[in-house]
């Protein structure tokens, strides 16, 4: 499986079939924004097994860039927004997967006794910490740094916090993810339907 991250999104690698129709919803996201435009976003993206590669997810966290202004009341309210031009995304493997899962559910503290998972490419290094904390606040916290090996660039890090139900909602989220980055989905895949074959052989090839 590959453990390098990358900063492609989950659309560009997300149906390679073009005849396979898109039958779920690949991205979720959370939005934690506030009055002094210190917050942070996070998007999960599912990007399933094919025959020729694993499945990923990819993590992108950005900034917050502006606070939220006027009111609904007189119909001028403006979201806060956030800096998806700087963002960080990282591909998380099946394995990755498998280690902040636990934490989301409340089976460990942190990921690797709060070590984190690293992650090399050729030109930066990032660091992966998922950790459930007490102070200041008490929650899930996701902090994810990168840094450039030639120097020339500042380090980035983002981080957010999720609450007890935003965490236990992606503990269980992720954890069914699973199935579709180790075998992804049926090309004949239909709602309702079966995804069993019509007939079986269990000295069949799989046909990839």
């Amino acid at each position: 499986m590959n453990n390098t991250n990358t900063d492609r999104t989950a659309a560009q690698e997300l149906n390679p079939d073009k005849t396979q129709p898109r039958n779920y919803r690949p991205t979720l996201a959370f939005y934690h924004a506030n009055g002094k435009g210190t917050g942070s976003a996070v998007r999960f993206e599912a990007v399933p097994a094919t025959g020729e590669r694993d499945g990923s997810v990819f993590l992108t966290l950005a900034q917050q860039k502006s606070v939220a202004t006027g009111s609904a009341e007189q119909g001028n309210r403006q979201h806060a927004t956030f800096d998806w031009a700087n963002r960080i995304t990282v591909k998380l493997n099946f394995g990755d997967l498998c280690q902040m899962i636990p934490v989301f559910k409340g089976q460990a503290t942190s990921i690797a006794d709060g070590k984190g998972l690293y992650h090399d490419s050729g030109n930066t290094t990032t660091i992966i910490n998922l950790a459930l904390q007490t102070e200041p606040y008490h929650g899930h916290s996701l902090d994810v740094s990168r840094r450039g090996k030639s120097g020339a660039d500042p380090a980035i890090r983002i981080r957010i916090l999720f609450n007890a139900s935003e965490a236990y909602g992606l503990g269980v989220v992720l954890e069914q993810t699973l199935s579709l980055l180790a075998f992804g989905i049926p090309r004949d895949y239909r709602p309702g339907a079966s995804s069993a074959p019509a007939e079986a052989d269990d000295d069949a090839t799989p046909g990839f």
